[in-house]
């Protein structure tokens, strides 16, 4: 299973620098088309290895590299790279046993996680059983003990009544 991973995970890479290759065939002369075919990136990066390839194959066994070869190689190689990569590094990912201390880790931290919705259940319970109403609320507070003295009124206040207002301040007709 270790090894079917790998491989996926070589197959991904692959993958991704087949894409690469894609872009580096699509900036020579005669690359045409958003999307390239395996067929067509092989011809393009590698001519010398596909001509010899398709004439081995063709010696030994003309009907594989006509109807066959050329169909399997008609997608992208990225795609034909990641599928295959992906199904074997997602199902053959190995499996985490954990050691007893590291489950214990893993408690904690979840415990941990949930530490605040606990605490302020707590609290709405302690609330009810207190005998609070649902009105007092702690998030808005009255500030009584920060007006200890009373405002006397200045004789720089503002009245709009008595005093202009300022130039800068009227609104200018455009």
């Amino acid at each position: 299973m270790r090894a079917s991973f790998i491989i996926g995970w070589i197959l991904l890479l692959g993958a991704f620098a087949s894409a690469a290759a894609e872009t580096i065939a699509r900036a020579l002369p005669g690359g045409t088309g958003w999307v390239l075919s395996a067929h067509e990136l092989w011809q393009a990066l590698w001519p010398g290895s596909y001509l010899l390839a398709e004439v081995r194959l063709n010696a030994a066994l003309p009907w594989l590299w006509d109807p066959i070869m050329l169909w399997l190689l008609t997608p992208p190689a990225w795609f034909l790279m990641a599928v295959p990569g992906v199904i074997l590094a997602w199902t053959c990912r190995p499996s985490r046993d954990l050691s007893p201390m590291a489950e214990e880790e893993l408690r904690e931290h979840e415990a941990s996680l949930f530490l605040y919705d606990d605490l302020a259940r707590e609290a709405r319970k302690w609330a009810r059983d207190e005998g609070d109403t649902s009105n007092d609320d702690d998030r808005l507070p009255t500030h009584e003990l920060i007006d200890l003295f009373e405002r006397d009124i200045d004789e720089d206040d503002f009245d709009p009544e008595t005093d202009p207002v300022p130039d800068f301040v009227k609104p200018q007709d455009r």
